[in-house]
């Protein structure tokens, strides 16, 4: 070989080295813009500089990603195509690069012009398709092309591929990162809003507060929010943002609308295109929007309230995304909401209870443990003389009690710390004057346990004052009807015995015609005998002074007297007298004399209010008790008279009274007797059908139980 043959190729070698040289620092440089590129577009730009480097050579270059909703390839990045749209787009199935998408692998074609797909973009020349891809899916294709036919050899194929992964390596980098940004974002917007309305407790401003904060989340036109209210099964809007109406105050049923629907399926909804939704609420057949985003507000599984948020503009379709954000978002809504809900309730409690104890004509003072007046309302103020001022702070017994009642007053106060208690007591005012009053005393108990106690006051001195000149007046009523019944007894003893006397010499004499006469006013004196015997047992009873005299006797032998003395009565009226009674009735210890006259007293009654009829006397003994029932066939009670037949000088209408007589003592006095004894009468009677008397005694009346029965 000659040396200018030798030289020649050793410069050919010489350049050849250089030109890989240079390629391999083009590469070096492509791979390092696109690791230093942070953001998605920064790559596609990265990727399509660096394969246009002079040392690579490539003059026309593009980046496509693929829209998965409609499965267009949409330009991101080019470089030599200068007429190519920002954002331009090759529809699905068109183009040489379709190939790439369709099946993830490069695709050559070396002469263009012969390819029946292809989209004219150069006159002539070669293109090479890589498709991109990022986590194993093709996402995107690069773009290749060249003026020249066949221009691409496998040299290129490996650059262009490696530049390829390259780029969805980092595009795959780019996306976690900015995912990460979003939620780190998200959550930082989330953080912000709970802090927001944890802030403000007023619920017409949290709901406010939610929808404001949840346009701003999700980057919408407006919104508004609704609390469920169970009372009514309905959603109430009560916040709203620019919706394109005022919707506040707005009524919705479970069911009715996007938030109707979300609160009765509790999950969340999308309508991509409202006006076309067949479930809209006629509500809000005016207002222009064109999709919604709704959610139910829960705590758990409850339901507190809904949330819908809207979107006017056609290109803003709301997606998973944006139901994930609203997903995260609600629940904080929800708990802000509840929690406002129950402060606005305990407030209007509160007021409302303050109102009460402001308001009350009663004295109203509350305690803490140490027995400190907390506060008092202005009936307290009034009935003791210290203002809320002077009284806050200080020991309440030392403040109202006197040296007298302190040790009493303590007591109280102590046991109200533990259990409701009550009494009379007497208090003393800031001006040293004395006021006797009701005490009610109740702890007062928060989450269980005990933090105070209230104390009320009920100035009782006028009530005092007339009770006790009730009693006086009852007492000297008693003392007069005691000493006037002695006064009338005494004459009357003396007709009845004198009429008496009269009828014997009438009879030894041969006067008959006069025993009618002295018949009259022997019967007279007696009957005005027994009615004065009736007020003087009712005013001892009254006063307290009726003496009872227990003895042991055989029933059976009570009872023929009873029936013995009544059975003239009976047959005045042609009544019947059906006494139903066991054989052995055996002794029982009572007042014998009034248990007779009890049984006088209904046996009586029956017989006058009875005609033609049937009047029954059954006994039984049931366990301790001796039960006497009388029952008749007479003209009965309405339940007006039956409310007041016990009450002495009580009687029936007027036109009942002049037709049977009477004075309205008997049973009264029965009714006392009986309880006198421990026992008591019950009656049931209906008009037209008779009435029935039944008295319960006990078998043994003992000492102990007549004193119970005579303080009850």
């Amino acid at each position: 070989m000659s040396d200018a043959r030798r030289a020649r190729s050793a410069s050919a070698g010489i350049n050849h080295r250089g030109a890989i040289a240079h390629r391999q620092a083009a590469l070096l440089r492509l791979s390092t813009a696109i690791a230093a590129a942070r953001e998605e577009k920064e790559i596609y730009q990265s990727v399509v500089d660096g394969l246009h480097d002079e040392a690579l050579g490539y003059n026309f270059l593009g980046v496509f990603l693929l829209d998965p909703e409609t499965g267009d390839r949409v330009l991101q990045a080019s470089v030599g195509w200068p007429d190519a749209p920002a954002n331009m787009r090759v529809h699905a199935g068109e183009g040489l690069s379709a190939q790439a998408i369709r099946d993830g692998q490069l695709h050559y074609t070396p002469n263009v012009t012969q390819a029946t797909d292809y989209l004219a973009s150069l006159a002539s020349g070669s293109e090479v398709d890589v498709p991109l891809r990022v986590d194993g899916e093709t996402t995107g294709v690069l773009v290749v092309e060249s003026s020249v036919p066949e221009a691409f050899s496998d040299e290129d194929f490996e650059i262009l591929e490696a530049a390829a992964n390259l780029a969805g390596i980092a595009i795959g980098r780019a996306r976690l990162l900015a995912a990460e940004r979003r939620r780190a974002d998200e959550h930082k917007a989330l953080l912000d809003t709970m802090a927001d309305l944890s802030s403000e407790l007023e619920l017409s401003r949290v709901l406010q507060a939610v929808i404001a904060r949840a346009v701003t989340l999700l980057g919408v036109t407006g919104g508004e929010v609704a609390i469920y209210e169970e009372e009514t099964d309905e959603l109430i809007v009560l916040a709203s943002e620019n919706i394109g109406k005022d919707s506040i105050g707005t009524r919705l049923k479970p069911g009715e609308g996007a938030m109707g629907a979300v609160a009765q399926t509790l999950e969340p909804l999308i309508v991509p295109s409202y006006h076309e939704w067949q479930g809209q609420s006629e509500k809000y057949a005016d207002v222009v929007v064109h999709s919604v985003m709704a959610a139910p507000l829960l705590i758990g599984q409850r339901l507190v309230g809904a949330i819908a948020t809207v979107h006017s503009d056609p290109a803003r379709v709301f997606g998973p995304e944006d139901l994930r954000l609203l997903n995260l978002f609600a629940p904080h809504a929800a708990i802000a909401i509840e929690n406002a809900r129950l402060y606005t309730s305990a407030q209007r409690q509160k007021q409302y209870f303050g109102e009460l104890v402001r308001n009350s004509p009663v004295a109203i003072v509350t305690l803490n443990r140490e027995k400190r007046v907390l506060e008092c309302n202005p009936a307290f103020e009034e009935l003791f003389g210290y203002s809320q001022e002077e009284a806050v702070g200080q020991d309440l017994d030392a403040l109202i009690a006197t040296e007298a009642t302190r040790r009493e007053a303590e007591q109280y106060t102590l046991d109200a710390l533990d259990r409701p208690v009550r009494g009379i007591a007497r208090r003393c005012r800031k001006d040293n004057t004395l006021v006797d009053v009701e005490i009610l005393g109740v702890p007062v108990m928060v989450d269980g346990e005990r933090v105070g106690l209230m104390g009320l006051y009920h100035d009782i001195s006028e009530l005092l004052r007339a009770r006790q000149g009730a009693e006086a007046a009852n007492s000297a009523k008693s003392q007069f009807l005691a000493s006037m019944s002695h006064e009338l007894r005494t004459p009357l003893n003396a007709i009845i015995g004198y009429s008496e006397m009269l009828q014997e010499e009438v009879e030894e004499l041969g006067h008959v015609e006069l025993q009618g006469d002295l018949d009259k006013i022997r019967t007279a004196g007696r009957h005005l005998l027994s009615l004065i015997n009736d007020i003087l047992d009712l005013s001892k009873i009254e006063a307290g002074k009726m003496d009872l005299h227990l003895e042991t006797f055989e029933i059976g032998s009570m009872l023929d007297d009873v029936i013995s003395t009544v059975r003239p009565l009976v047959a005045e009226n042609s009544n019947q007298l059906d006494v139903q009674r066991p054989g052995d009735m055996g002794a029982m210890r009572a007042d014998l004399t009034k248990v007779r006259q009890m049984l006088l007293n209904l046996l009586s009654n029956a017989c006058k209010f009875t005609r033609s009829g049937t009047i029954t006397l059954a006994v039984v003994r049931e366990g301790s008790e001796v039960v006497f029932n009388i029952r008749d066939t007479g003209i009965g009670m309405t339940p007006e008279q039956l409310g007041k037949v016990f009450e002495a000088f009580a009687q029936a209408e007027a036109s009942t009274t002049s037709k049977y007589g009477g004075t309205g003592l008997g049973l009264a006095i029965t009714k006392r007797f009986s309880r006198l004894m421990g026992g008591d009468v019950r009656v049931s009677s209906s008009p037209g059908e008779g009435s029935s008397f039944t008295i319960r005694l006990p078998a043994y009346v003992s000492a102990a139980s007549v004193s119970a029965a005579s303080t009850s």
